[in-house]
């Protein structure tokens, strides 16, 4: 409009640096039109809705503070300082700064360990249910699935074993927020019956590094209760770059999200056929 920006960012949409002049002009903040991320009722409003519908959640949240606040303002909402929380030991480092932060007394939950590979393998149900058995005060269970070697939990059995016993799940999915979008790959812990889904968008879809999302699923989880303490845990200046590229992905989802990933799939195929004809040598020089 030709309008001179008199709020900010203080760059007022200019920048002296030729490679953040395009950033710059889109870089606003909460003035009419925009929408507040921690009261949305406008285009923020309808651009989380999408996402909701899209991913199969009650409700979703734009994160511009990486997975990190959402698993921080999760484990808030769902805890009171002193109870007891279940953790896989394997958790980021996001889960044991909630504990610490919320003055919360850990039961670990040990993934089995793969024998060939040595790296840490799946939670087993079983392996849930023993623990609760032997710990009545837990009053949330926190696993990291996909967790970074790429295994991936029985989420469904997971929180069939923990609702029975009224213990709500939160699944960090960092890694997976893919899942569910192609027969290629199994579906994700949003459809699978988790409380609270915490994902990153740009590990493994097309948006910008920092960008998250937060679902809440069943109904053990306070969807109220979780806003608030995204308020606390999340910036109150949420950058509208960060914002217009969960929105943009998101979009791309929903328009041409089967294309894109059955291309990719294909992609994965010749890889795995070029990859099976490899052959590894160990430390001590002995072709395998």
């Amino acid at each position: 409009s030709g309008a001179c920006p008199m709020h900010m960012p203080g760059h007022k949409r200019n920048s002296p640096f030729s490679w953040m002049e395009p950033f710059a002009r889109m870089d606003v903040t909460e003035i009419d039109g925009f929408d507040n991320l921690h009261g949305a009722e406008g285009i923020l409003k309808d651009g989380m809705e999408r996402m909701a519908l899209l991913w199969g959640s009650r409700r979703s949240f734009f994160l511009v503070n990486g997975s990190t606040c959402g698993i921080l303002a999760g484990i808030r909402s769902l805890t009171r300082p002193g109870d007891e929380i279940l953790m896989a030991r394997n958790c980021h480092k996001s889960v044991y700064h909630a504990v610490e932060v919320n003055q919360l007394k850990p039961v670990y939950l040990m993934p089995d360990v793969d024998g060939e590979t040595g790296i840490a393998g799946s939670i087993r149900p079983e392996a849930v249910e023993a623990l609760i058995k032997a710990h009545s005060k837990i009053r949330l269970a926190v696993l990291t699935s996909p967790a970074y070697e790429g295994v991936i939990s029985d989420i469904a059995s997971i929180s069939a074993v923990l609702h029975r016993n009224g213990i709500p799940l939160m699944v960090d999915e960092a890694h997976g927020a893919h899942l569910g979008f192609s027969s290629r790959f199994p579906g994700g812990a949003v459809r699978a019956g988790a409380d609270v889904v915490v994902q990153s968008l740009h590990k493994t879809l097309p948006s910008l590094t920092q960008t998250a999302a937060v679902h809440v699923c069943g109904e053990r989880a306070d969807e109220e209760a979780l806003a608030r303490e995204l308020s606390i845990f999340e910036t109150s200046s949420p950058s509208y770059l960060l914002m217009a590229s969960i929105d943009s992905c998101v979009r791309l989802l929903e328009e041409r999200g089967e294309e894109l990933f059955e291309a990719y799939g294909k992609r994965l195929d010749r890889l795995d056929q070029r990859l099976s004809g490899l052959s590894r040598i160990d430390i001590w020089g002995l072709r395998q």
